[in-house]
């Protein structure tokens, strides 16, 4: 239970993040990824707007041991309507990536997410932040408090109205791979006036 006996439940998904020495562990390995994406949420009681941030220790400690990162947040309006902003860590490509995942009215075309390549700012085995906020349209995503993506919903669905934020969360994603053992060693979730509710 988070403060405010706020109890985490898994709002989607096969694979299980499991809480250990306060951290919270994707339960995967590179001979077992997390089968696709995984989610857990918390209730949230701002609709208009949240802020979130997570600390996050991605799997392995250098190219080549195929471990993979797909740690990131969620905002949830419902089981047919969200938003995520993930990791691409992979072995792949020399880049890293953080993207953006619409589910709206139902509908999700992986086709239609929106990345951006943010180099080695994060890479194997070193603990980065991802901090994002949405106002249920507009969103803005920063790695280490460095400001890498500003998009808004109707950017890519011009006949969107607004996502409505009921819940939100922390995600192991899918993105051409699966996780294989990110860790989440803080969450912290911020409403418009800055009242806070936090999991670490």
């Amino acid at each position: 239970a988070t403060p405010g006996a706020r109890t985490w439940q898994k709002s989607y998904g096969l694979g299980h993040i499991s809480i250990q020495d306060r951290a919270a562990k994707v339960i995967a390995s590179p001979s077992s990824p997390n089968p696709g994406r995984t989610i857990y949420t918390i209730p949230w009681d701002d609709p208009a707007f949240a802020e979130l941030e997570v600390a996050v220790e991605p799997p392995g400690t250098s190219r080549g041991q195929w471990e993979s990162g797909r740690a990131g947040v969620v905002f949830w309006q419902d089981a047919d309507n969200l938003l995520i902003v993930s990791t691409w860590l992979d072995d792949f490509y020399d880049g890293t990536s953080i993207s953006s995942f619409f589910l709206l009215k139902g509908f999700e075309e992986l086709y239609d997410a929106v990345w951006t390549n943010v180099g080695r700012r994060i890479s194997w085995g070193q603990p980065y932040h991802i901090r994002a906020a949405c106002d249920g349209v507009k969103y803005l995503v920063y790695v280490n408090n460095e400001p890498v993506l500003v998009r808004a919903l109707t950017d890519v669905y011009p006949q969107f109205d607004r996502l409505t934020i009921n819940r939100v969360g922390i995600v192991a994603n899918w993105e051409w791979g699966n996780d294989t053992g990110s860790v989440f060693t803080q969450f912290v979730g911020k409403k418009r006036k800055q009242q806070n509710d936090s999991q670490r």
